[in-house]
């Protein structure tokens, strides 16, 4: 008892004891003998916008992550008793922050 599908085109698959499962329409083969010749060299240009942003990477990654002399400015002002927190503006520094969140999302 077999059982018939039938497939796209004139094909069919066929379940039977014994026999092949699938009958597979042709092919269609790809000449790769007829494509256009492909070029040895390949070539990146770069543009300025790319060459700028590379070279403020760089910068960045090359300057120091602490500042000595801000350090040494904020440990005076601390032992002194000069250095104050304004509440407000670091307020508003975590607003941004939590609103740069939103925008990039």
């Amino acid at each position: 008892m077999g059982n018939s599908i039938k497939a796209l085109g004139s094909g069919s698959v066929a379940a039977s004891g014994g026999s092949p499962i699938e009958q597979v329409r042709p092919s269609t083969s790809v000449n790769t003998a007829t494509s256009s010749p492909r070029s040895n060299a390949d070539s990146v240009e770069i543009t300025d916008s790319a060459r700028l942003l590379a070279s403020l990477a760089q910068a960045v990654q090359d300057a120091p992550e602490i500042d000595p002399q801000r350090v040494q400015v904020l440990q005076q002002s601390i032992e002194s008793g000069q250095y104050t927190i304004n509440p407000e503006r670091v307020a508003d520094g975590l607003l941004q922050f939590e609103q740069s969140f939103g925008a990039a999302g």
